[in-house]
């Protein structure tokens, strides 16, 4: 069976990226004793933040520069020092960063700072704020990518975004803003990037030589830099942005096996495309094998976000619990201290479990739209179309709605007030559980969220709308909640400002000293 076009392009590019090798020269060199400290610190610092994995490397690089950038406000020199806490933290093999690479991020570094100094100059303190995070986070977008280039990642992104390109609609959109869109859509559904990694990859689409350019090169082309970010988030904020990758995500699960049938096999993938039977046998072997994985995928990140609520917000919360019912109330209900601490991982776990793997109508289902994309169009796909308004067409049925949702929500959170007022919770008690509920459902649903990427199509259950509908309110009380106090993570701050920087400081003494020895032992060799 033919390949279509766009397959044969995906296989030339794919073609083009170059295999990990082993780096000529010198390395970089660290200690083992300081890294086991450095890593066993970094999984505490990580537990703090809730991030996906594959996200986790660049924010640590962005959380460096930071904090390397208070007491030396221009970066010089700061380029081994990063490498070397990320070789500490295992972000990156041990030996596996050539010494010619400090210069190569030193260079992004100064650009980034050089570019923060200058588009940041005379404006208004919130727009400075603004300006320097985008930029920060740029350097850091642009040093990871220059340590481990992700080429297979971009050559799958440009693929899907070729094939999405002529099959969405965006009504009252020029064609530029549907193409933009559709590449952050893309971004946002296959490979889970975040606005700040977006906002890197569509600096370089709009200005192609800045990811090479020198802070020199870039002197006459800060006003267009400038204007560049503004426009780009705008993009980044459009109203049919979640919309778009919401309706991508219902679609991506065929990519995702179709990245991992290449990875498995990249000098084969060719000769097993052009097979259909090959294709059929490969991908079911690899649905499966996903389907298994699924249950400890879950486990794994219902765990990670009980740590994050507990460490970040159930300490917060007890501090303000227990000390007003012992000095306030002058007593202490240790039924309602209990159950908040209990009733929460429960709750994750009990959501969590009723999560089932797909099963062999998905995998022929996934199959068959394999086939669609990769072959000449056997059958034509579901084109998506948005629009930024809806018409309101029954504005009564709409005030209705609006009417049974604000009574829906009043009940669900007066029906749970009652009840803790019946097991004697105080204000304060009943507040915290509120609070901890709807964070973990809210957590929960994210979770159970992930564990459906390889659904190609969701079956609802009978009473699936009718769940649904009673915890909305919750899921929307929590996401409020984790997002707020998300911008004043208070733990965040407490890590990168007074437990990081003397930790990493002792760490760096301790990597100079067993370096002086080194040298010691190899003057008596």
């Amino acid at each position: 069976m033919e390949l279509s076009f766009l397959t044969h392009a995906l296989i030339v590019s794919l073609s083009k990226t170059s295999r990990p090798s082993g780096e000529s020269g010198d390395t970089i060199s660290i200690s083992r004793t300081v890294s086991a400290l450095a890593l066993l610190y970094e999984r505490i610092r990580v537990a703090i933040e809730y991030r996906e994995d594959h996200l986790l490397r660049r924010a640590a690089i962005e959380r460096i520069i930071k904090r390397r950038l208070i007491l030396n406000e221009n970066g010089r020199g700061i380029a081994e020092y990063l490498l070397k806490e990320l070789l500490w933290a295992k972000y990156l093999p041990e030996d596996s960063v050539p010494v010619y690479k400090i210069n190569e991020v030193q260079t992004t570094v100064d650009k980034f700072i050089f570019l923060r100094n200058e588009l940041t100059r005379g404006r208004a303190l919130k727009e400075q704020t603004e300006l320097s995070e985008w930029l920060i986070s740029s350097a850091a977008a642009e040093v990871e990518q220059k340590l481990v280039p992700s080429q297979v990642r971009e050559a799958f992104i440009n693929f899907i975004f070729k094939y999405y390109q002529t099959r969405v609609f965006l009504k009252d959109e020029t064609d530029r803003t549907k193409d933009i869109q559709v590449y952050i859509a893309v971004h946002r559904a296959f490979a889970k990037s975040d606005n700040d990694f977006i906002r890197y990859e569509l600096l370089k689409l709009s200005l192609p030589a800045i990811q090479n350019a020198t802070w020199k090169e870039l002197k006459d082309q800060t006003q267009r830099i400038y204007q560049t970010l503004q426009n780009i988030q705008k993009h980044l904020t459009h109203k049919l942005g979640g919309k778009l990758a919401k309706s991508l995500k219902k679609e991506i699960a065929p990519f995702l096996i179709l990245r991992e049938l290449y990875e498995e096999n990249p000098n084969e993938f060719e000769k097993i495309l052009s097979d259909p039977k090959l294709v059929e046998q490969r991908v079911d072997t690899i649905c499966r094998r996903r389907y298994e994985a699924i249950g400890r995928r879950l486990v794994r990140a219902g765990t990670r976000s009980i740590i994050y609520i507990f460490i970040t917000k159930m300490l917060f919360a007890f501090a303000l619990e227990y000390p007003y019912e012992k000095y306030y109330l002058t007593r202490v209900n240790y039924i309602s201290l209990t159950i908040n601490t209990v009733f929460p991982p429960i709750l994750m776990f009990l959501v969590l479990i009723g999560v089932s793997a797909p099963g062999e109508d998905n995998t022929k289902r996934i199959v068959s739209r394999i086939k669609d994309i990769v072959y000449h169009g056997q059958h034509d796909v579901n084109k998506i179309s948005l629009a930024l308004t809806t018409p309101q067409r029954r504005p009564v049925l709409l005030f209705i709605f609006s009417l049974v949702y604000t009574a829906t929500f009043l009940l669900v959170f007066g029906s749970i007030s009652v009840g803790l007022t019946l097991l004697h919770f105080s204000i304060t008690s009943q507040l915290v559980f509120i609070f901890f509920v709807s964070v973990v459902l809210f957590f929960a649903y994210r979770v159970r969220q992930t564990g459906k990427e390889y659904n190609i199509t969701q079956k609802e259950s009978f009473l699936s709308p009718v769940i649904s509908f009673v915890l909305l309110p919750i899921l929307n009380v929590g996401k409020w909640l984790s997002n707020e106090i998300a911008r004043f993570n208070f733990f965040v701050a407490l890590f990168d400002f007074v437990i990081e920087a003397p930790f990493k400081a002792i760490f760096e003494i301790f990597e100079e000293w067993f370096a002086f020895l080194r040298r010691k032992k190899e003057e008596i060799l």
